[in-house]
């Protein structure tokens, strides 16, 4: 079976990716979860081919993995509170009486538009705190079972988080061919549960997130959290992209492409 990567280079001035145990408070990773880029492929070919909520099922079919690398030498973690408006869901709560938002447009209707402010900015609100990377660049790779035109890229316009920013740079295709070893370089994020697995070195970040077929599993991520000191003297967390050495007894099998090393499973 002939196998095809999907690569995308990615800017992302301020980008969220929430940590998959977390909820209002919410942690980020530091690179894209596979989930979140199985998401985002499918979110491309429904776009690109206009089949819409199908495309999730192929590509639930055509991808083998889906990993992400932090290529900025720094992305600076920084948190954020922010206030959302709830009309949609909060605003129609309730069975029986009437509903906040229709309140509030009955007061509008009045000319009543203290009440009808009120209304929206203290009942239909809240706030969360959530982590952002700042400045932060990615290269993603696709891992597919047969070719797809890799210009279906260029349309994607979120990853993550509603409010995070990206701009999809440059994409390619490469070869992709596996290869059995006993041990291996990278720095893509790998799972951790390997019982063969006899060696690891190398800064990483061990944390929880979701493989390709949505499921939690802990991964080694080649990311170093950090505390940096700017020109005057404030400190601040951000993550800086490392190298994993592993090495296995009886050897685990490995994805080749574009000159990366993407580990399977």
């Amino acid at each position: 079976m002939a196998l095809t990567a999907l690569i995308a280079k990615i800017s992302a001035p301020i980008i969220s990716i929430r940590h998959s145990e977390t909820f209002q408070i919410a942690a980020t990773l530091p690179v894209p979860q596979p989930s979140t880029l199985v998401g985002a492929l499918a979110y491309c070919l429904g776009t690109f081919t206009g089949i819409g909520l199908d495309a999730m099922e192929q590509i639930g079919k055509k991808i083998i993995a889906a990993r992400a690398k932090l290529l900025s030498e720094i992305a600076i973690i920084a948190p954020i509170i922010l206030r959302r408006f709830r009309i949609l869901d909060k605003g129609l709560e309730g069975k029986t009486g009437e509903k906040p938002f229709q309140k509030a447009c009955e007061n509008l209707r009045k000319g009543n538009f203290n009440e009808f402010r009120r209304i929206l900015e203290s009942e239909l609100t809240d706030a969360l705190y959530r982590e952002h990377l700042s400045q932060a660049s990615f290269k993603c790779i696709w891992i597919v079972k047969e070719p797809m035109d890799n210009k279906l890229l260029y349309l994607l316009q979120r990853l993550g988080d509603t409010e995070s920013l990206i701009t999809v740079t440059e994409t390619w295709t490469s070869e992709c061919t596996p290869e059995k070893v006993d041990t291996f370089s990278t720095d893509y994020p790998f799972p951790a549960e390997r019982k063969n697995l006899i060696e690891i070195s190398g800064d990483f970040s061990l944390m929880k997130m979701c493989d390709e077929t949505g499921e939690k599993r802990m991964f080694y991520i080649p990311c170093k959290k950090r505390i940096g000191i700017a020109r005057d003297g404030s400190k601040y967390f951000a993550y800086t992209p490392t190298k994993i050495n592993a090495r296995f007894k009886g050897g685990t099998e490995i994805l080749l492409a574009d000159e990366e090393v993407i580990m399977k499973g």
